[in-house]
């Protein structure tokens, strides 16, 4: 996002170096150029703020926005939006995305080119969340995957350890059917004849 702010500051020095009076007039109702100064003052004053005053800033401007319909107020307010939580963010991208088919600020290229410098830069953001999370979820699925076959490994290993020793109960059980062997003859002694 500092980025962004350093790009805004370059467009800043850019539209303040404009003679006003060349600074054409917006085609929407009227409204001037001159409309869309201290764009990116109060959009750096504006990331200075407390919790408190953003929120009284923020109301300000939407109000303004509400009350003129002006195409450099709702950039105005796309850029305060910008700075805010994530569902702030996406109204920011709404915003800006409007303004730019609109066309509110054709005439006014400083203005334009800001606009779509932070529409780039939300999209891209919010391109790279959906990334995020579908990534997030491609993982969850493998650890499930995982895990089950952790479980299965292991009760495969159970069963091993059972068939195991029913095998080792088996092979007792014959061992203890099999007569001992006949103890062995003393060297030199002859088998005794059958009969009496």
């Amino acid at each position: 996002m500092k980025i962004l702010v350093w790009v805004f500051l370059v467009l800043l020095t850019g539209c303040a170096s404009f003679d006003r009076q060349q600074i054409p007039v917006l085609s929407n109702g009227g409204e001037s150029a001159s409309d869309c100064r201290d764009l990116l003052v109060d959009y750096e004053a504006y990331s200075y703020m407390d919790t408190k005053a953003r929120e009284a800033f923020r109301k300000e401007v939407r109000q303004q926005w509400t009350l003129t319909r002006n195409g450099c107020e709702q950039l105005r307010l796309a850029l305060v939006y910008s700075l805010g939580d994530s569902s702030q963010r996406t109204r920011a991208l709404k915003l800006v995305e409007d303004l730019l088919e609109s066309g509110a600020l054709a005439r006014y290229l400083p203005a334009q080119r800001l606009a779509t410098l932070l529409r780039d830069s939300l999209d891209r953001e919010r391109r790279q969340l959906l990334r995020s999370v579908q990534l997030q979820h491609l993982l969850y699925e493998e650890q499930a995957r995982n895990q089950a076959q952790a479980r299965e490994l292991e009760d495969l290993r159970t069963q091993l350890q059972q068939l195991k020793q029913i095998e080792q109960n088996i092979n007792e059980k014959e061992q203890s059917l099999i007569p001992p062997a006949t103890t062995p003859l003393p060297p030199g002694a002859a088998p005794h004849p059958g009969g009496g």
